[in-house]
């Protein structure tokens, strides 16, 4: 939301939650807007490396360049409209090395690796786990499975998106976070609210999520096609308490009544 001309006192910089600028139509006051996604410490230190993969590229020798430009021309990408474009030798590198970067792989790329052969994924799915029937409805887990166990010469990266509202399809990749990379799955099938929940949070009442797999050869950095699986899930939350009114009596004589309270011990309530 943008205000102009309410004071001449703020012509640039910041003042409590607003900040000032000056346009073609005077002075301006916005709203300070504070980026959602705060940086923690392993985000800092990824963009901090990636941000030197430009200086990497340059000791490159002309002969590695081209190495990565003819490879590019081998491994055409889809864009955001689903069209196949084909990178350049640096941005085929760049994107390459960040891939490396997630999964835990920080040794510089020299000259270009040959092209693997990375596996398709199939039958990639997302069910939601309740608990015990007869107990109160809770979401317990959310378990992914594919029709054949994951090879073991690719690593797989797991991103997810936030529980969104179940009429929203259009889910584009800026809308997904990684939740997992580097790390082989023990077992199928692999519960992953966990992971879920140490990115985005307490998940609420009902919504859907989306969960994109890929491949990563851990030589080259280049990726297999990545499939989603989309799961739907609901619950009824448990009620809290009544609060009732607490008596403390010492040797039979009440010296305090508690309004409003419960007592519970290890999240049961045993007293109201």
């Amino acid at each position: 939301m943008q205000y102009i001309g309410l004071t001449g006192s703020l012509s640039s910089g910041k003042l409590g939650g607003l900040v000032g600028s000056r346009g073609r139509s005077g002075s301006q006051l916005r709203a300070r807007i504070v980026p959602r996604q705060a940086l923690t410490a392993s985000s800092s230190e990824a963009r901090a490396i990636t941000g030197g993969l430009p200086a990497l590229w340059r000791l490159l020798t002309p002969a590695e360049h081209q190495s990565w430009a003819e490879l590019a021309q081998d491994v055409p990408v889809r864009d955001a409209l689903g069209q196949s474009v084909t990178l350049s030798g640096y941005a085929l590198y760049i994107a390459c090395a960040r891939r490396l970067i997630t999964i835990g792989i920080i040794e510089p790329l020299r000259a270009a690796p040959p092209r693997p052969s990375i596996p398709p994924i199939y039958g990639f799915e997302a069910t939601p786990i309740y608990n015990a029937p007869g107990a109160s409805s809770a979401l317990e887990d959310i378990q992914l499975t594919t029709a054949n166990p994951l090879p073991l010469d690719f690593t797989p990266v797991l991103r997810a998106s936030a529980a969104l509202s179940p009429t929203r399809f259009n889910i584009r990749a800026s809308n997904l976070r990684v939740i997992q990379a580097g790390v082989m799955w023990p077992s199928e099938p692999y519960g992953v609210l966990a992971l879920w929940q140490a990115v985005y949070g307490t998940y609420p009442p009902g919504g859907t999520i989306t969960f994109e797999l890929s491949l990563v050869d851990p030589i080259s950095g280049l990726v297999g096609a990545a499939v989603r699986a989309v799961t739907s899930y609901s619950y009824t939350p448990t009620p809290a308490p009544t609060p009732g009114t607490v008596t403390v009596e010492v040797e039979g004589v009440t010296i305090a009544e508690i309004p409003d309270t419960y007592i519970q011990v290890e999240g049961i309530t045993v007293a109201n």
